[in-house]
């Protein structure tokens, strides 16, 4: 009886070293956050119809301003799963995401989800490429697909034509207004 019990005793205390084990493995390398700074995307589209040109390019820190936009007004990304800090890297038309998260209240990890960007009129369509946490790959079914919302701060006269990956920037190009839009705008 002795030995069950020492036995018992030794698998519950490797048992808890373990879980305290896989619980530090998952704890963020990284100290990040959700601040972000605005856009002035309006500005910038402004700007823009005064030099008479058709383009806006948006700078990698542009889109990680964008991207911790759009994740901190709505930090529970998948169902208890809270971010709590985030970066992102964008090369080509591909966006890494540096994540700090909490599931269930309990437990933090950082995890590294690498995105392919299209353009989905009028926002940006982040679908899972690939997703890992500390060199361990999860399933890309254990998240979901991000919509960047960009057109929703531009003049209602500029609309998106299509965006053009380029390296660690995107450049924006605009339709050219038609006669209705120039109308509406001089009418108000």
């Amino acid at each position: 009886m002795k030995k069950l019990f020492v036995s018992l005793f030794i698998l519950v205390f490797i048992v808890v070293i373990a879980g305290v084990g896989a619980l530090y493995y998952a704890k963020p390398d990284q100290s990040l956050n959700l601040a972000y700074e605005k856009v002035p995307l309006k500005d910038r589209a402004i700007d823009m119809v005064k030099r008479r040109s058709p383009d806006l390019l948006l700078t990698s820190e542009d889109l990680n301003n964008l991207a911790k936009k759009s994740v901190a007004d709505n930090p529970q990304v998948e169902k208890d799963v809270v971010v709590t800090g985030a970066d992102f890297v964008l090369q080509g038309d591909l966006l890494t995401a540096d994540l700090n998260v909490i599931w269930k209240d309990k437990v933090s990890a950082g995890i590294q989800i690498t995105y392919r960007l299209t353009w989905n009129e009028p926002n940006v369509v982040a679908k899972v490429e690939k997703a890992k946490m500390k060199g361990i790959t999860l399933p890309k079914s254990m998240f979901s697909d991000r919509v960047i919302p960009i057109a929703e701060d531009l003049p209602k006269l500029l609309k998106i034509k299509d965006l053009q990956w380029e390296g660690s920037d995107v450049r924006v190009i605009f339709q050219k207004p038609s006669l209705k839009d120039l109308q509406q705008l001089i009418v108000g």
